[in-house]
């Protein structure tokens, strides 16, 4: 009968010479590469869709009348963007020369890395982002069309800037919070692109040293 992967994993770990046996290296660099290339090719797609988004906003911005809020959200996209090119290159510097184990290993510490690093700048993007897309409600305010309404109504509403105070501090609480639970928030979202894979790659680093000891 026919071995099973899992078996050959296995015999060939106990083996004194595993790591060196062909078959079980290509088992390993079959099943290492799928996970790696499908995570790289997603993080390029994130990439593209960064960008994306940044000219849209834009545009999107400069044609409600406030191509400055546009153009601060599209700053702040492209410095993501630049963020993870450079993060990206750290990749490229990976030893392809190590072992299945090792590389896979390598590239689990590389994500963990720069998730740790991601969570203290995105603890500030994702308040400076609400800021931004508060302009187009803020343009508003200032025109007078939504501020002349609520103190037609309301007469003794203390206003700043053209802008009832209360709504000045709902916005800026809610920027409080994010920049309190920002690191949360960043840590949910990529674990909503990137879950399912970052489970197949601890899973199989666990099996890896699970066959190895």
């Amino acid at each position: 009968m026919e071995k099973s992967i899992e078996s050959i994993w296995k015999e060939g770990f106990l083996e004194s010479d595993a790591l060196v046996a062909p078959t079980v290296n290509n088992l390993y660099n079959q099943k290492s590469k799928s996970t790696t290339d499908r995570l790289k090719r997603m993080f390029k797609i994130n990439l593209y869709a960064i960008v994306i988004m940044a000219v849209v906003t834009w545009i999107g911005y400069a044609l409600l009348g406030v191509p400055l809020a546009g153009l601060f959200i599209f700053l702040l996209l492209m410095g993501v963007f630049a963020l993870a090119i450079k993060q990206g290159r750290a990749l490229k510097e990976l030893d392809h020369g190590l072992s299945s184990y090792e590389y896979v290993k390598a590239f689990d510490n590389w994500i963990h890395g720069i998730i740790a690093k991601n969570v203290k700048v995105m603890r500030f993007f994702y308040p400076l982002i609400f800021l931004g897309s508060m302009a187009p409600i803020w343009y508003a305010f200032e025109k007078g069309e939504i501020t002349g309404k609520i103190l037609s109504e309301n007469p003794d509403i203390p206003v700043l800037f053209g802008i009832p105070v209360v709504a000045l501090a709902v916005v800026f609480g809610i920027m409080l919070l994010m920049v309190i639970f920002g690191g949360k928030i960043y840590r949910w979202d990529v674990n909503l692109v990137y879950g399912a894979i970052f489970r197949k790659l601890k899973g199989l680093v666990s099996d890896m040293e699970e066959l190895r000891n």
